[in-house]
């Protein structure tokens, strides 16, 4: 939500504003410049806080506190009420005297906070590529796991020095010293038979009703319609409300696409919405192993950021400001360890093989370090890690064209709500699917298959497997010493033969990394 570049001298200065920024000294702390998002500063004799948040309905501010001197009752209660605050937000607190800085993040991960502290200074931005114009290291521990396949929601990152901040983690700061605190893990959910007192369907609607219409929203605003169940429930529940809305699609390619472009076509037309999508083939993802000139890359990517951005930029182009999508809907309903698992074994036996075909490409010493820093990953919060790390990935693209992401199917009440569910609600989405079919009636059916653009890495990888061995005849993650080369060229010659799933994702891990560490070389 912020960009700033902060000396610890210069925290003895009095803030001011000046040009959208906060001033102090030759320091300075830029908010983010967006419709959904405020910034309130509140000062009191030797310390202040800046709070930089979404902008809420229901909350009202009392603007005649801001920026002026109040007095230490006063700024304890503007605090409380500031760390209370319904949605994300990241705070700023100082101490003038002892030249000291704390960071506290919200929990949503709307915007990630990337981090950079030494001696005499710290620099924050929400994206990464702000720490490249300096000489940066890869941390080869956490490139290890992240070639690995091994989750890696962490205050750590692949740049040597770089922190993120974690859902509520909190950064102490001052000069010569630096301290990073994870929160502790949110209260594990047990399922309840009483989160059916309410009607479970009628419950839901009601949640994420309050997650669409908790922020004031503009006349304008896109939402991601892939032609899912989840996509379809966000943009079902924003047209109760809202008019004038844009649909952004990704269809698959032709042997594919005929069940998704139907059922899209149907949503379309029930719930009035404008719609721009594009084909997965006329925007493929690039594999070229040479960093581009034009944008910088990033160590977890996008897969098919080619596509989505020529959408958000579409979307942006028609006056939107605000991007709605389904991200979280996958987490929504999880199966318990106690719980037989209706569909997934074999979707585990993929994930179980990838993981195996991943360490396989590793050397000696990467494969043990992969294996030996789990305690760095952040401790289990409100939100999954997994929805998180995509929030994280996909933000620095839609804040750069300034649009700003709302994830309702993300909202902390209705996953609460869900988890809580039975499992006669929770297997095949059964809540959200009755949701569905009382708004919108039959167009998912019982037997509904999730599209997915499984099939789109492998062709494409194999397509252009010739030029991915010509530029791997020299290999940065080999010089290294993470990647066994050989073992990389052998993967790629099986999935062209086999187009198998479970080869790709290691594979992709491989290329997006590679790419990545010869832009930072």
């Amino acid at each position: 939500m912020i960009k700033a570049n902060v000396a610890f001298s210069d925290l003895q200065q009095p803030p001011e504003w000046r040009n959208d920024a906060l001033f102090f000294g030759e320091s300075q702390i830029a908010p983010y410049r967006h419709c959904a998002v405020e910034t309130i500063v509140v000062r009191m004799q030797g310390q202040w806080f800046a709070t930089v948040r979404e902008r809420c309905r229901d909350v009202e501010w009392d603007k005649g506190d801001a920026g002026a001197l109040v007095d230490a009752d006063r700024f304890n209660q503007l605090y409380k009420e500031a760390l209370l605050w319904p949605l994300d937000y990241l705070m700023i607190e100082v101490a003038q005297a002892g030249c000291r800085l704390k960071l506290r993040a919200g929990l949503l991960g709307s915007a990630p906070v990337y981090c950079r502290v030494t001696d005499d200074a710290v620099e924050l931005s929400y994206d990464l590529a702000d720490f490249f114009s300096r000489p940066t290291t890869i941390d080869l521990e956490m490139a290890s796991r992240r070639l690995a396949l091994n989750a890696d929601y962490s205050a750590r990152q692949l740049c040597s020095g770089v922190l993120m901040l974690t859902e509520r983690a909190t950064l102490y700061a001052e000069p010569g010293k630096s301290r990073y605190v994870y929160p502790s893990p949110a209260e594990t959910i047990s399922p309840s038979e009483e989160a059916l007192i309410d009607h479970g369907v009628e419950r839901f609607e009601q949640l994420l009703h309050r997650a669409i219409s908790i922020r004031p929203t503009p006349k304008r605003m896109a939402v991601e319609l892939s032609g899912g169940m989840d996509s379809a429930t966000v943009a079902c529940a924003l047209a109760q409300s809202h008019e004038n809305i844009i649909s952004l699609g990704v269809l698959l390619d032709d042997g594919y696409s005929q069940l998704q472009a139907e059922r899209r076509r149907m949503l379309i037309e029930k719930l009035g919405l404008r719609d721009t999508a594009v084909n997965i083939d006329s925007f493929p993802p690039t594999l070229d192993l040479q960093p581009s000139a034009s944008r910088p890359d990033y160590p977890l990517a996008e897969f098919y950021l080619e596509a989505f951005e020529n959408l958000w930029d579409s979307a942006r182009t028609q006056g939107s400001e605000f991007l709605f999508t389904g991200l979280g809907g996958d987490q929504l309903f999880p199966a318990y360890r106690n719980e037989e698992r209706s569909a997934g074994g074999k979707s585990d036996i993929v994930v179980a093989e990838a993981k195996r075909r991943a360490e396989l490409l590793l050397t000696p010493r990467a494969l043990n370090s992969s294996c030996s820093i789990s305690g760095f990953d952040a401790p289990v919060g409100p939100l999954s890690a997994s929805v998180l790390a995509s929030s994280m990935c996909q933000a620095p693209h839609l804040l750069r064209r300034g649009l700003w992401p709302i994830n309702p199917l993300s909202d902390p009440h209705l996953a609460s709500f869900c988890r809580r569910l039975p499992l006669q609600s929770r297997k095949d989405r059964e809540t959200m699917w009755r949701y569905l079919r009382a708004k919108l009636g039959e167009i998912f059916p019982r037997s509904y298959c999730k599209e997915t653009f499984a099939h789109v890495l492998p062709e494409l990888i194999a397509h252009h497997a010739k030029t991915i061995t010509t530029q791997l005849r020299e290999c940065a993650l080999a010089d290294l010493g993470l990647v066994n080369r050989d073992a990389v060229l052998q993967l790629l010659d099986e999935l062209v033969v086999t187009r198998a799933r479970a080869l790709t994702a290691p594979l992709i891990s491989f290329l997006w990394l590679e790419r990545f560490v010869r832009q930072i070389a």
